[in-house]
């Protein structure tokens, strides 16, 4: 009896584990983030900006989102996702909010939604022997938060420079400057005896305006060979 039931139990595991098989998901989304002017939103991977998915159901919206990362140049992509249709948003970025869209998602389906940034940053960066030095100016938004911080970021061989990503930065604090005065202003900032002969470093300036995502905005990277 005990053998029959062992049997009988193996064979129940092999159904089970046929018939509960179902489809992986294989349907894409991607697409990009511009501005007005149509080039990209420059940020920054991880922590630059993230997709959000509800998935729409019978009409509803569904109140679980499902969320991926999008990519330092403001593309983003995702081929794992289920076929249907789907309300999706760029979310928790350096940019105001943005409307969100319904669409169906059924094998590559391809988005672009133009952002405004809180800030605006250009950046020149040189070096003086062994010293870095960086002159930026910071242009912020209208309805903007108050700008209280930036950075110029070094990093040594590594092009993703960010906020995660630095070897050596310098910090300026601006929560005390008025805002106009800091979009008036030109600012040099300098990392001494920083760069070393035959390295090649990347440079970029990151600017924080405040907000709820504590998100930062960032210049284009530079590429210095030494």
């Amino acid at each position: 009896m005990k053998k029959i039931i062992l049997i009988l139990g193996v064979f129940a595991l092999l159904y089970s584990c046929k018939t509960d098989t179902y489809p992986m998901p294989s349907e894409t989304l991607t697409g990009a983030l511009v501005l007005e002017d149509g080039s990209p939103l420059l940020t920054e991977q991880p922590n630059g900006f993230r997709i959000q998915l509800n998935e729409v159901v019978g009409g509803k919206i569904s109140d679980l989102p499902q969320y991926f990362w999008g990519k330092p140049d403001g593309t983003f992509n995702n081929s794992k996702i289920f076929r249907g249709d789907y309300v999706v948003q760029p979310v928790e970025g350096a940019f105001f909010p943005v409307d969100p869209v319904e669409i169906r998602i059924e094998g590559t389906t391809r988005l672009t939604f133009e952002v405004v940034p809180f800030l605006d940053i250009m950046a020149d960066v040189t070096n003086s022997g062994a010293d870095l030095v960086v002159r930026y100016r910071i242009r912020k938004a209208q309805g903007a938060g108050k700008v209280t911080t930036a950075r110029v970021l070094l990093s040594k061989w590594n092009p993703n420079v960010g906020m995660n990503r630095i070897d050596q930065e310098v910090v300026r604090d601006l929560s005390a400057v008025d805002d106009g005065v800091i979009s008036s202003t030109t600012y040099t900032d300098r990392i001494q005896d920083c760069l070393e002969s035959g390295v090649t470093y990347y440079v970029r300036v990151a600017a924080l305006s405040v907000n709820t995502a504590g998100r930062y905005n960032f210049s284009e990277v530079v590429k210095l060979e030494m």
